[in-house]
């Protein structure tokens, strides 16, 4: 994998400073960082699942303001927000930049899996 799109990339922030940041970031390689502008991950999140088993990943910490919505630094559990994210593969998004942005995290999650790396994410 080409991790050259992982490395302090601001593409999908660039135009919203000063509206909400989401930064994914390895542990061991803080220069592998992606910015992301919320509008996307409202894109991606805001229309969960509804059948009563409950949320986890990213749609929990979007909807129920867990983990790096509550305003900490939060490490993923890859497996599970990986799991998660994958729920929203086949949605239509309202912005054409979103499969883009759904793309780069799912590669950011597989690497850091494949590469034994923990990421962490944040709000801002």
């Amino acid at each position: 994998m080409d991790i050259g799109k992982l490395k302090n990339n601001y593409e999908y922030y660039e135009g919203y400073e000063g509206e909400e940041e989401i930064i994914l970031e390895s542990v061991e390689n803080p220069t592998l960082n992606i910015h992301i502008w919320n509008g996307y991950f409202e894109d991606i999140f805001d229309s969960p699942n509804m059948n009563g088993m409950g949320w986890h990943g990213f749609t929990r910490d979007y909807h129920q303001d867990e983990g790096a919505y509550s305003g900490e630094r939060h490490i993923l559990d890859l497996e599970e927000y990986k799991d998660d994210l994958l729920l929203y593969e086949n949605k239509k998004y309202n912005y054409p930049e979103t499969s883009e942005v759904f793309s780069l995290i799912l590669d950011f999650l597989y690497y850091a899996i494949d590469s034994g790396d923990s990421i962490t994410m944040e709000v801002l």
